[in-house]
């Protein structure tokens, strides 16, 4: 705690994890034992994609300012896309996106895994994926 030093900006407590396919046993165990908060997929299997939101977005929003999320496409279950095999349904995505925006919380957000070889169609579903997040509606 010198003088001038950066703090940190971010709890664990507030950190949530939404689709865990995997956590080889140290991984599993090192998540135990901090305070994020992580929901598999047999967790948005047994809640539903919008309860799960409700509590992820809460638990983020606990005692803060808003949140930021992170996206991968291949948390995504795309068809005949190996990436994102196991993943959350495209429709699930879009729920997920909906209640981010719907929270009036989200302060950023980063998109991770777009390379030049990305099929365009999964190109596209992430843009809008990120449009839904932002605001974007259908009326």
């Amino acid at each position: 705690h010198k003088p001038g030093a950066l703090q940190p900006q971010l709890s664990p407590e507030n950190v949530v994890i939404v689709g865990l396919r995997h956590a080889d046993p140290a991984e599993a165990r090192v998540l135990k034992d901090s305070r994020v908060s992580a929901f598999t997929m047999t967790d948005i299997d047994a809640m539903g994609m919008r309860d799960l939101m409700h509590e992820a977005i809460r638990i983020a929003t606990s005692g803060t300012q808003g949140f930021h999320v992170s996206y991968s496409p291949q948390v995504t279950e795309f068809a005949g896309w190996e990436a994102g095999s196991g993943g959350i349904t495209v429709r699930e995505t879009h729920q997920a996106m909906e209640a981010i925006a719907l929270s009036g919380g989200l302060l950023s957000m980063d998109v991770s895994g777009l390379t030049s070889g990305l099929e365009p169609r999964i190109a596209i579903d992430t843009v809008n994926f990120v449009m839904s997040a932002f605001g974007k509606r259908i009326l």
